[in-house]
C-alpha cells in the first residue's frame, strides 16, 4: 500500500477487530438490562423515586446501551493498516450532543409507556418507536462528530438498520412490559429481554456500518484538539462499570429480601395488605408485602410454641388495639422505652420482670403483655416505612395464616409433600385504599397487581400454599371493603350456634357481606307496639309453625291491621328458612324480644356512631357435627365473632381499651420499677388516657338527664351465671318502659339496656347483642319470659 504520508485513498479501506465487536454488544446489554432492571422497579409517574428511576434508565440505555455500544463499536473500525495518524477522531461538540439525544428520546418514550400494571399495545408500539429512533439518532448524530473524514451512507442500509432497531425495539418493550404485567418477568426474563433489545442497538449499528464509507480525510485535524478513540474507550468503560455497579446492588438487594422472607417464614411478622379501589393488591416490585418481624416466635402457655390462633386472648387484644389505634399511638413511646430497658436485661438472660429467659425455657408470667408492646412498637414501626400515622396503618385481619418451608428434592422423592409446615406465621393488617392513598403509595415504590397476578410469586416468598394464598387474599378484599355491622332498620336474623373440641363455641356467619349474621332486611325503619303483639304470640315457635301462623286465618282476625307486616314477615322467614338446611329449620326457635345492635356508619357521616337497629331472632344451637351446605356462610369461633361485634362499637370499645391498656401496662410499670424518666413518660400518656373516660361519662349522664323526662325504667337483674367449659355467662336485663305518644318520633326499643357480660377465657370486653344472644340459647328463663314493659305497652295500646 502507498504510504499514507504521501498519498491517501480517496476511500478509506475499513476493517474490523472481533474483540470490539463482541464488546461492544457485552456493553450494550448491560446498558439494556440495567435499563430494564430500573424499569422494573418504577410504580409510578409521580414521586422522586419514580423519577429518579426514570431519569436514571434514559442514562443506562441512552448512554450505556446505545452511546456506550457506538463507540465501542467504532473502536473496532480500523482504517487502512491501522496507522495511528489515520484513524478516526471525534468532534467534542458533536459527541455531547449524541450523548444527550438518545437520554432525551428515550426519557419521553419510557414516559409514554407508563406504569400501568397492563402496558396498552399503543403505549409500547410508542415506546418501541422512540427507542428506536433513538438508536438511530445517536449513531447518525454521533457519525457527524467524525472531524477528519466524510462520511456517505448506502440508502439500503440506513433504511435496514432502522426497521431493525424499530422492530427489534417493540418487539424487546413488548415482551417486557407484557411479562411484567403478568408478573413473569423473573431476571432470566429481564435478561432475555435485554440481550433482545441489545441486539436492536448492535444490529442497527453494524447495518449502518457496513454501509458507511469515509471519504476525504483531512490531514489539518489533529488529536490535541479532539477526542481520540482511546480516551472515547476510556469514557464508555467508566460508564460500564457504573452500569455493573447498579446491576450488582440491584442483585444483592433482590438477595437480600429473598434471605428476608425465607428468614420470616421461621417468625411471627405483621404484613400490610392494602388494596385499591380496583382491589388490586399493594406489593414491591418483586411481589413482597410490607412485612416486619414482631418476634422469632410466640412462646405460650402450652407444650406448643406456635398456639396463637384466633382465638387466643393475646390475638384478640391485637385485633381490638388495631380498632383502637388513636388509643395506642401516644403509648408506643412508652412501650418502646420499657423495650429498650429490657432488652440489656434479656442479653443478661434474665428480664426486668424476674422471669428467666432462654431459648430452652418458656415464658410463664408475663410474655402476653411483652408481646402486645413488641406488636405495637412494630406497628409504629411498619406504619413509619409506609409514612403513614398508625391510625391509618389499618384493622387486623381475623386469622392467623401458618407459613411452610419448602421440601429439598430428594425429601420429596422419598415421598415428602412438597411443602411442610413451619413455625412461621403471620398477622396482617388490611384496609382499603382511596385513590389518592393509591397514588401516594405508588409513587414511594410500591405496585397494585391483581391478586392472581402476584401470588404465585408471593406464595414463594413467603412460604404459603398458592392455594391458601389465593382463598386468603380474596377474602382479606372482602375483609377490608366490607364494613362488618347491620344497616338501620329492622333485621330477621338466624342464630346458630355449635360446640366445638377447641374453640368453644362456633356461630354461623355470613361471608363477604355487610351484615355479620344470615339476615333478611325488612322494609321498615322500626317495630311498633301492635307489631310486638304478633311476635309475642309466636314467641318460641319454630320457622315452620310461623310461617304457617301467619297465613292462617286466624292471625288475620287477631291482627286485622298487621296485614302488611305479617306479609312482609312471612316472606322475611321464608327467605331466611330457604339459607337452611331443613332440620336447622324445624329446631330453630323465634325470640319475640327485639334486640338491639350497633349500625355500621354511612358514607355521608361516617362519624355517626350512635344509631342502632332492631334483631329478631331465630336461636338453635346444633351438635359438634352440624353442617351447613350453603358456600355463603361460614363458622367463627365465637369470641373472635363477640370481639368483632364489639368493635363496631367505636367509641364504647375506645374507653374500656383505654381502661385496659392503661390498667396492664401502667400496673405492670410499677411492679417492675422502672426507672425515673419512664415514669415520667407514664404519667404523661396516662393522663392522655384519662382523657377520653370522663368526657364519655359526661356524654352519658347529659343523654340520660334529656331522657328522664321522656322514660321511666325499672330494673331487671339475675344473675344467671352458668358455666359452659371455661365461658361463664352474667345476665342483666334493663328495661325501658316508653310512652305511645312518643313512638312516632322515637324508637321504643332504642331504651333497652340489656347487658350480658361473657368471661371467655382470658377476655375481658364490655357486652354486646352477641351476648345477648348467647343468652337466649342458653337461659330459657329468660328467653322465654316476656318482659312485663312491654306487656304494659301492649295493654295500654289495646286500651
Amino acid at each position: 500500500m502507498v504510504n499514507t504520508d504521501a498519498q491517501v485513498e480517496p476511500v478509506a479501506r475499513v476493517t474490523y477487530l472481533a474483540g470490539y465487536i463482541f464488546l461492544s454488544y457485552v456493553i450494550s446489554a448491560m446498558g439494556c438490562a440495567t435499563t430494564l432492571e430500573l424499569l422494573h422497579r418504577r410504580t409510578s409517574r409521580s414521586g422522586l423515586y419514580n423519577w429518579y428511576l426514570l431519569l436514571t434508565s434514559s442514562i443506562t440505555m441512552g448512554g450505556i446501551g446505545i452511546w456506550c455500544m457506538h463507540f465501542i463499536g467504532n473502536r473496532a473500525i480500523v482504517l487502512g493498516n491501522g496507522e495511528p495518524n489515520i484513524q478516526i477522531l471525534y468532534n467534542v461538540a458533536f459527541t455531547g450532543t449524541s450523548f444527550v439525544l438518545p437520554v432525551a428520546v428515550l426519557l419521553f418514550a419510557f414516559y409514554a409507556v407508563g406504569v400501568e400494571e397492563k402496558a396498552g399495545y399503543l403505549r409500547i408500539l410508542i415506546g418501541g418507536l422512540l427507542t428506536g429512533s433513538s438508536v438511530c439518532g445517536m449513531h447518525y448524530v454521533g457519525q457527524l462528530g467524525i472531524s477528519n473524514y466524510s462520511c456517505s451512507y448506502h440508502p439500503a442500509n440506513v433504511v435496514g438498520s432502522a426497521i431493525i432497531a424499530i422492530f427489534s425495539s417493540i418487539a424487546a418493550l413488548g415482551i417486557f412490559f407484557r411479562w411484567r404485567a403478568s408478573w413473569t418477568d423473573s431476571w432470566w426474563r429481564r435478561g432475555i429481554c435485554a440481550c433482545l433489545l441489545a441486539v436492536a442497538v448492535t444490529g442497527m449499528h453494524w447495518t449502518a456500518a457496513v454501509g458507511t464509507s469515509y471519504r476525504d480525510h483531512d490531514r489539518n485535524v489533529v488529536n490535541g484538539t479532539q477526542l481520540s478513540r482511546s480516551q472515547v474507550v476510556i469514557v464508555c468503560a467508566v460508564l460500564a462499570c457504573v452500569a455493573c455497579v447498579i446491576l450488582s446492588a440491584c442483585a444483592i438487594v433482590a438477595g437480600s429480601n429473598r434471605r428476608k422472607s425465607t428468614t420470616r417464614a421461621h417468625q411471627l411478622v405483621l404484613a400490610c395488605v392494602y388494596f385499591d379501589p380496583t382491589g388490586r393488591v399493594m406489593v414491591t416490585p418483586q411481589a413482597l408485602l410490607p412485612t416486619r418481624k414482631i418476634v422469632d416466635h410466640y412462646i405460650g402457655r402450652t407444650f406448643k410454641d406456635d398456639d396463637l390462633t384466633r382465638t387466643h386472648p393475646t390475638f384478640l387484644w391485637a385485633f381490638r388495639a388495631t380498632r383502637n389505634w388513636p388509643v395506642v399511638k401516644d403509648l408506643v413511646p412508652f412501650m418502646r422505652n420499657r423495650l429498650n430497658s429490657e432488652e440489656s436485661a434479656i442479653q443478661k438472660h434474665v428480664l426486668s420482670r424476674g422471669v428467666f429467659m432462654d431459648k430452652d425455657t418458656e415464658l410463664q408470667t408475663d410474655f402476653d403483655t411483652l408481646f402486645k408492646q413488641l406488636f405495637c412498637v412494630t406497628a409504629q414501626e411498619l406504619s413509619d416505612e409506609l409514612r403513614l400515622p398508625l391510625q391509618d396503618l389499618g384493622t387486623l385481619y381475623d386469622d392467623v395464616l401458618s407459613t411452610a418451608i419448602p421440601v429439598s428434592r430428594l425429601s420429596r422423592a422419598m415421598g415428602r409433600s412438597s411443602l411442610r409446615t413451619g413455625k412461621g406465621q403471620m398477622m396482617f393488617s388490611v384496609r382499603q385504599l382511596n385513590k389518592i392513598e393509591s397514588a401516594r403509595l405508588s409513587s414511594q415504590g410500591f405496585r397494585f397487581a391483581t391478586i392472581e397476578h402476584v401470588t404465585g410469586t408471593l406464595s414463594r416468598r413467603i412460604h404459603v400454599p398458592e392455594a391458601s394464598l389465593i382463598h386468603t387474599l380474596r377474602d382479606m378484599r372482602d375483609y377490608a371493603s366490607t364494613n362488618r355491622g347491620f344497616e338501620e332498620g329492622v333485621h330477621l336474623i338466624s342464630y346458630v350456634m355449635r360446640p366445638t373440641v377447641h374453640d368453644h363455641f362456633e356461630i354461623l356467619t355470613t361471608k363477604g357481606v355487610g351484615n355479620p349474621l344470615p339476615s333478611i332486611t325488612l322494609p321498615m325503619k322500626q317495630l311498633e307496639p301492635q307489631h310486638l303483639q304478633l311476635l309475642f304470640q309466636m314467641e318460641g315457635w319454630s320457622m315452620n309453625a310461623c310461617i304457617k301462623y301467619l297465613l292462617s286465618d286466624a292471625s288475620s282476625r287477631a291482627f286485622p291491621n298487621l296485614t302488611d307486616f305479617r306479609s312482609q314477615l312471612t316472606q322475611s322467614i321464608i327467605s331466611l328458612s330457604k339459607t337452611l338446611p331443613e332440620d336447622m329449620r324445624m329446631a330453630a326457635q323465634l325470640s319475640a324480644r327485639p334486640l338491639t345492635a350497633p349500625c355500621r356508619s354511612q358514607p355521608s357521616n361516617p362519624e355517626q356512631s350512635f344509631q342502632n337497629c332492631t334483631l329478631l331472632t331465630f336461636c338453635v344451637v346444633g351438635t359438634l357435627d352440624t353442617q351447613v351446605p350453603n358456600p355463603d356462610y361460614t363458622w367463627t369461633p365465637f369470641r373472635l365473632f363477640r370481639v368483632q361485634q364489639q368493635v363496631n362499637e367505636a367509641l364504647a370499645d375506645r374507653e374500656s381499651f383505654a381502661r385496659e391498656l392503661g390498667q396492664e401496662l401502667f400496673c405492670t410499670d410499677v411492679r417492675s420499677g422502672s426507672a425515673g424518666s419512664d415514669n415520667d413518660l407514664a404519667s404523661t400518656t396516662k393522663m392522655a388516657i384519662l382523657q377520653l373516660w370522663p368526657s364519655h361519662k359526661r356524654s352519658k349522664s347529659s343523654k340520660g338527664g334529656s331522657g328522664s323526662s321522656l322514660h321511666s325504667q325499672e330494673s331487671l337483674v339475675e344473675p344467671a351465671a352458668m358455666a359452659l367449659r371455661d365461658i361463664t355467662v352474667h345476665k342483666e336485663v334493663r328495661v325501658d318502659i316508653t310512652r305511645l305518644h312518643e313512638t312516632s318520633t322515637q324508637n321504643p326499643f332504642n331504651g333497652h339496656d340489656s347487658r350480658t357480660i361473657v368471661a371467655a377465657g382470658e377476655v375481658n370486653t364490655p357486652a354486646t347483642y352477641v351476648d345477648e344472644l348467647y343468652s337466649l340459647c342458653y337461659s330459657p328463663g329468660i328467653r322465654f319470659r316476656p318482659d312485663s314493659s312491654l306487656h304494659h305497652v301492649s295493654h295500654m295500646s289495646s286500651r
